[in-house]
């Protein structure tokens, strides 16, 4: 029995190049990197492309990219719950923070000097860009019976979209293949704020990026052309 997750994928690859009404098709991922100008976190994570062509020079592109949680550690203090102890009144104990988020970028690639299958070809995109973050704060052990922590805010989260430019070079393998890296600004807006990233910094509505990736090019045979 085919299992459910590959016949989502298999479903999901053949509407792609049915939207885009083409039949080669490639499949990229690796390495990304995103940081914000003047802010105060960054993050390494990986990610996964879809690109199809819809001229020789034009194609269609949609990436999704999962960055690992910015971790980090504070300090502060819980108090002692009235009637259970005397001594100490307050209690120093950790907070480990932890921000990570998930991305969705997209557009059309446009490429120079060589096509998108063919040689050494520069590329520049432009792009739209929805991004959904996600906040959490723990404390440390301590008896709970005796001392109570500040509001527990639980998990959070902060959506964004934004528009921005993306420049890279793709150099073509000898077999179906390519390997890509490219660099690209992002202008967010905030649509919700609950982890309050801009506020602290950890994103700015000015972004940058960096993927380096590999890309499997793929054919199908056109059943009705």
């Amino acid at each position: 029995m085919i299992h459910f997750s590959k016949i989502c994928l298999i479903f999901l690859v053949s509407m792609l190049v049915t939207i885009t009404g083409i039949a080669q098709f490639s499949v990229g991922g690796g390495y990304a990197h995103y940081g914000s100008l003047n802010g105060n976190a960054s993050w390494n994570g990986v990610h996964l492309y879809y690109e199809a062509p819809r001229t020789d020079f034009n194609t269609f592109f949609l990436r999704g990219t999962l960055m690992l949680p910015h971790r980090g550690i504070d300090s502060t203090w819980v108090e002692a719950i009235p009637g259970t102890v005397t001594s100490p009144a307050v209690l120093p104990v950790e907070i480990q923070r932890s921000l990570s988020f998930f991305s969705i970028d997209g557009g059309n690639r446009t490429y120079f000097k060589n096509s998108y299958d063919a040689g050494v070809a520069p590329y520049v995109m432009s792009q739209f860009r929805g991004i959904i973050s996600s906040y959490r704060e723990r404390f440390s052990e301590f008896d709970q019976t005796k001392y109570q922590a500040p509001l527990d805010v639980g998990k959070q989260y902060s959506v964004f979209i934004g528009m921005g430019v993306n420049i890279g070079v793709k150099l073509q393998l000898p077999y179906r293949g390519a390997v890509t890296i490219d660099v690209g600004a992002d202008y967010l807006i905030p649509l919700m704020d609950d982890a309050n990233m801009l506020y602290y910094r950890d994103i700015t509505q000015i972004g940058f990026f960096l993927n380096m990736s590999y890309r499997f090019d793929s054919f199908i045979r056109e059943e009705f052309r």
